[in-house]
């Protein structure tokens, strides 16, 4: 079976009940989409460090697409792409700290 080579673009949002963050999970959402094809959502549970040092629980959500792209080739147009995407969400979550971004290379068997 041949594998095509694609960019899986994982997307980690924090999920508290504040409505920004729902609405711009469906905004990322509906891009991965139209830009890719799909895109999947999965709810997870994580901890960080908080600048006290304490451990502390969080709620994500995962928003995922495998972009039928060459990770090596297309660096330039993928890391622009990944900046986009982190200056939308920066803009649309002004109290938030960070949203994780991982860009890396997977194989699909066709």
């Amino acid at each position: 079976m041949p594998l095509s080579e694609r960019v899986r673009i994982e997307i980690f949002i924090p999920d508290p009940p504040d409505v920004s963050y729902r609405v711009l999970r469906q905004e990322i959402a509906s891009e991965l989409s139209y830009a890719f094809g799909g895109c999947t959502e999965i709810s997870a549970a994580g901890k960080y460090c908080s600048p006290q040092g304490r451990i502390v629980s969080d709620n994500i959500r995962i928003l995922f697409s495998d972009a039928p792209i060459q990770f090596e080739r297309d660096q330039v147009t993928l890391s622009q792409y990944v900046d986009w995407v982190k200056d939308a969400a920066q803009q649309a979550l002004e109290n938030e700290d960070e949203v994780l971004i991982s860009v890396y290379p997977v194989r699909h068997g066709d």
